[in-house]
């Protein structure tokens, strides 16, 4: 090492010095301060302790122990122990106990006999009412129902006190006492007279409270800045490669070891600080310069050895200065083989408990086996006789559980040839009898037939629907191009233009009639077989509406119906396919237009529910209705049951499939000859919530 370098690593040094040493002359040179604030806060807390509730109450607690431990001259009643008052009333008595060896007392009862004294306090026993000697006194009076009544007769905070004690009394709950602390009688007839010296009050109150020997939050705050201030000089010097003193061994130690020593240091002082500093009275001693040059010393070395992350990098630094690290190559297969080990013995203690089902008549069974078992076990293992008589119980518990198994045997056949039964096709097998254990299988078993029911009873009702639709195709597809044929044949024979011309209008009505039906099979056909492609846009549900009924005027108009519409003024936005949409309206208008009574209303509602778009129409029935509401959305059937309307019996139906493809919702309602129709759509923000 080159003199150059050694002036530095000397420089080093001394700034490290220099580090530990101010901070430990800042808080050595403000002791006397620390102390004389100490002494002042202390001040400030005595005199608000003198006049607190916890302080005052105590008094009223010790005359509820001293009535409770004497004898009661006209009941007769013995006193309580103490093991008695220390089981009702634990918290009174800790009070008492705590309070007693400062205090003077003295017992009258109500004729002014003086029934007890003090004996913690030997030559006292207030013998007289002025208090000469105390620095605090006071009497409590309990009249013949235990009313209490206090005077404050000395005291340096004697109205701050009688308040305080007076607000305390009148929140004193004697029924509640006696329900919570049961046998603990409320005082009667007597005069307690409390008095305690100012030496004594401070010995009491310096159990809860200090008074000048705990350090300000002054002192914290200087330690606290002075250690930040020694830790950022170390950060700042252990970068400086040319002090050379990251490469000092003692700064070259193991996180772990740091991090520990540093913790049992800030354990000490949080626990110590307070003697540290006021111990002395403000004074400094040689102890104290050992101290603080210690404390400062360890956070130096801690702030130095962590600060050469930030030269090193993090992943280096605890590659290097971890001891876990180092030794995780031993520390990963233990760790392994304790995970897998307890991991299995939780999992199979977890699922054994979880599968218990005590709702399960066996579960309760095998319990009530295994607890009787486990008494029967203990009571004849301390018995003379138990051999004996573990014979005996093994006799009648064999006994017990052949029989239970036995019942458990039956009932099973029993569910079994059920079973059977019903996998030969009786539908209607019914197990009437209580199969115990086996009761749920019951129930599923229940459950079951009723779905196959369903089932037969669809399929059943599917045949009928499939002969009724071929029966309507074929009529009415038959319709039409029966027409077609005829008028075809009579063109070819007439001669009249005007003749050929009106044939000719009615083949184009047919043919387009033909044209329609087809698409509806069309339409109809894809939206079974989920093949329908939707283009999903924002749509105005209610300027889509006006727009199919302006387009639709003149079949209105032709049916003499008066549409009577309820719209908001707003736009109602859903995500629908507007070309499927446009469709829906379209038909239930047609429908409307079709069936409804001539020179009648037609009512039409389109409002937003919650998160629902909601669109109702209403009309009144030129026939009478007379058909099931939920089978009119079937394919190809009528309200009309004669078929005499032009319709295809599909409108319904691609209005119930377009709703519901798009996810929405389509029923019909009846009442009398009132007709109505609803749709309900979820108002969405994504398209991808349909498509």
């Amino acid at each position: 090492m080159d003199t150059k370098s050694k002036n530095r690593h000397k420089l080093g040094i001394v700034l490290t010095i220099a580090a530990i040493i101010i901070p430990t002359l800042v808080i050595l040179g403000n002791y006397k301060m620390i102390y004389d604030k100490a002494v002042n806060e202390a001040k400030k807390t005595y005199k608000t302790s003198l006049s607190d509730q916890n302080f005052l109450g105590s008094f009223l607690e010790t005359s509820y122990i001293l009535y409770n431990q004497e004898i009661s001259e006209k009941t007769g009643e013995p006193k309580m122990s103490k093991e008695d008052l220390e089981e009702d009333a634990e918290v009174w008595m800790d009070d008492y106990e705590a309070l007693y060896p400062y205090l003077d007392y003295r017992i009258e009862d109500a004729s002014g006999k003086v029934i007890g004294r003090s004996t913690a306090n030997a030559g006292k026993g207030l013998t007289d009412d002025k208090f000469e000697n105390y620095a605090f006194g006071m009497a409590i009076t309990y009249d013949e129902r235990g009313k209490a009544d206090v005077k404050i007769i000395k005291g340096d905070e004697k109205a701050a006190q009688s308040i305080a004690l007076r607000a305390l009394i009148d929140n004193w709950d004697d029924s509640m006492m006696d329900d919570t602390y049961g046998s603990v009688k409320t005082p009667k007839e007597r005069t307690y007279i409390y008095g305690m010296t100012r030496k004594n009050i401070e010995q009491y109150l310096n159990q809860w409270y200090w008074y000048g020997d705990e350090a300000p939050n002054d002192a914290w705050y200087m330690m606290l800045i002075s250690m930040a201030v020694v830790c950022v000089c170390a950060w700042i010097f252990v970068q400086i490669e040319s002090l050379g003193i990251d490469k000092m061994k003692i700064f070259s130690q193991p996180v772990e070891i740091v991090l520990v020593i540093v913790d049992m240091m800030l354990v000490v002082m949080d626990n110590r600080l307070n003697w540290i500093v006021t111990r002395t009275k403000g004074l400094m001693q040689f102890y104290d310069i050992l101290i603080w040059l210690c404390v400062f010393a360890i956070t130096y070395w801690a702030a130095a050895s962590i600060g050469q992350v930030f030269r090193m990098g993090l992943k280096r630094y605890v590659k290097e200065r971890s001891l876990i690290v180092a030794s995780w190559k031993y520390i990963k297969p233990a760790l392994c083989y304790l995970k897998d080990k307890i991991g299995a013995g939780l999992r199979k203690i977890y699922h054994g408990l979880t599968n218990i089902d005590f709702t399960d008549k066996s579960s309760r069974a095998i319990l009530r086996i295994v607890v009787i078992n486990f008494i029967i076990l203990a009571v004849t293992s301390l018995w003379v006789y138990g051999v004996m008589a573990m014979i005996v119980y093994s006799v009648i518990l064999f006994f017990v559980l052949k029989k239970y198994f036995d019942d458990l045997k039956k009932k099973y056949n029993y569910l079994l040839q059920a079973t059977n039964e019903f996998a030969n096709g009786n539908l209607d097998v019914e197990i009437e009898e209580n199969l115990g254990v086996f009761e749920p299988f019951k129930e599923e078993m229940a459950k079951i037939q009723k779905g196959f029911k369903k089932a037969v009873d669809e399929e059943v009702k599917s045949q009928h629907m499939k002969t009724e639709l071929i029966t309507n195709v074929s009529h009415d597809l038959k319709t039409p191009l029966t027409a077609i044929i005829t008028y075809v044949n009579l063109l070819k024979i007439e001669k009249d233009p005007e003749r050929q011309k009106e044939y000719i209008d009615v083949l184009d009505r047919k043919s387009l009639r033909l044209k329609a039906l087809i698409e509806d099979l069309f339409e109809i056909s894809k939206a079974s077989s989920n093949t329908v492609t939707l283009n999903i846009a924002d749509i105005d549900i209610v300027n889509l509406f006006k727009q199919v009924k302006l387009e639709m005027d003149e079949k209105i108009q032709e049916a003499n119906l008066e549409f009577k519409m309820d719209i908001p003024e707003e736009k109602v936005i859903v995500a629908l396919d507007g070309q499927k949409t446009y469709r829906i309206f379209e038909n239930l208008i047609g429908n409307a237009a079709k069936y409804s009574m001539p020179h009648t209303r037609v009512y039409v509602r389109i409002a937003v529910e919650g998160d629902e778009a909601v669109v109702q129409m209403k009309n009144v029935s030129a026939t009478e209705l007379d058909f099931n509401p939920e089978e009119i959305t079937e394919r190809f059937v009528r309200g009309d049951l004669s078929r005499n309307t032009e319709g295809s019996g599909l409108g319904l139906a691609i209005v119930k499939s377009f709703t519901e493809i798009q996810k929405g919702k389509f029923w019909i309602e009846t009442e009398a000859d009132l007709f109505k129709a609803e749709i309900r759509w979820k108002i969405v923000d994504k398209k991808e919530d349909i498509a």
